[in-house]
């Protein structure tokens, strides 16, 4: 995939002297290569496209050549231009229309994008094609929106804000507090911070874990770098009390750990008799469904030796 995605990049390179069938059937070979794997083909065009004309432009800036400097910015807005329409025929075969009769434009596209960047000549691209950096990116910003919904599902008692406010507006300054009353030099303020946190419905995850995801200041502390005493403090002092954000351990759906502790009072009271074999298949940990498997196994094993041995014995 990636010498396909190379071969795209690199547009007519090695065409110099070449003849018109040899030309054709270099073209036909750059269509055939998008469809390698046309899923991600064209993110990994797009993050090593530019790669090819930087050298052209960074030579002839030495050069002081001012027309072919033009030149390569010239290919550069070309080809960036390709990419453009490149995402607006994805975005027609991913949408829900589905119009997969785009695939063919989205391959032709990626190579005009290919011969823009390398020009008349071909291009070069220096290395090996690095993978897509949207994947990752896409992946954090998809965390960090299932975590902003989490929080306004938590403080929906006491703002009215969507996710872009929550996080402009109120999670800096809600931030900010909580720096305040836990690094006091002279005696961190343990039960404020707390008030604080029951006042607008967050949790201990919330606070150490979450609100620093959305720090944008590397300057400033992270909440989860607290020394471990003004933790400790905080715990013991947490733990005194019943919160809000208790009431929304079974609604949220948290791991089954939790589930069983903020359940006990309720499994003590009935005798234990509401909990049901579903429950007990979720609670079950990897490692014990890992080792309920192999006991299977196990038995299968005995089972089909043990009917071989019958069958030898008729025989």
């Amino acid at each position: 995939i990636f010498d396909a995605a190379k071969s795209i990049i690199q547009g007519r390179n090695g065409l110099a002297q070449a003849d018109a069938e040899a030309e054709r059937s270099h073209l036909f070979k750059r269509t055939d290569a998008f469809f390698v794997d046309y899923a991600i083909m064209g993110l990994l065009v797009h993050q090593n496209y530019l790669k090819v004309g930087i050298s052209p432009f960074q030579q002839a800036k030495i050069k002081g050549d001012m027309d072919a400097e033009y030149k390569a910015l010239e290919n550069m807005y070309e080809a960036s231009k390709s990419m453009s329409d490149f995402a607006l025929a994805e975005h027609g075969v991913r949408s829900g229309d589905q119009n997969w009769g785009l695939l063919p434009f989205c391959s032709a596209v990626t190579v005009k994008c290919g011969y823009h960047i390398g020009g008349e000549l071909g291009g070069f691209l220096p290395g090996f094609p690095e993978f897509s950096s949207w994947l990752g990116k896409n992946s954090s910003r998809s965390k960090k929106d299932r975590l902003l919904q989490e929080l306004g599902h938590h403080m929906n008692y006491k703002i009215s804000a969507d996710k872009v406010e929550l996080r402009t507006a109120y999670l800096p300054v809600i931030r900010d507090r909580f720096s305040t009353l836990l690094t006091d030099k002279e005696d961190p303020r343990a039960t404020e911070a707390i008030e604080f946190m029951d006042e607008y419905g967050l949790d201990r995850d919330d606070v150490f874990e979450t609100l620093d995801e959305f720090n944008l200041d590397p300057k400033k502390k992270k909440l989860s770098s607290l020394d471990t005493k003004t933790k400790s403090s905080f715990t013991r002092e947490y733990n005194k009390g019943i919160h809000k954000s208790q009431a929304l351990v079974d609604e949220l759906g948290a791991p089954s750990k939790k589930r069983r502790k903020a359940a006990t009072g309720e499994g003590e009271g009935d005798g234990g008799e509401d909990g049901s074999d579903d429950d007990e298949d979720e609670e079950m940990d990897e490692e014990e469904i890992q080792k309920l498997f192999m006991k299977k196994g196990k038995k299968r094993g005995k089972k089909e030796t043990t009917k071989k041995s019958k069958g030898k014995k008729k025989k």
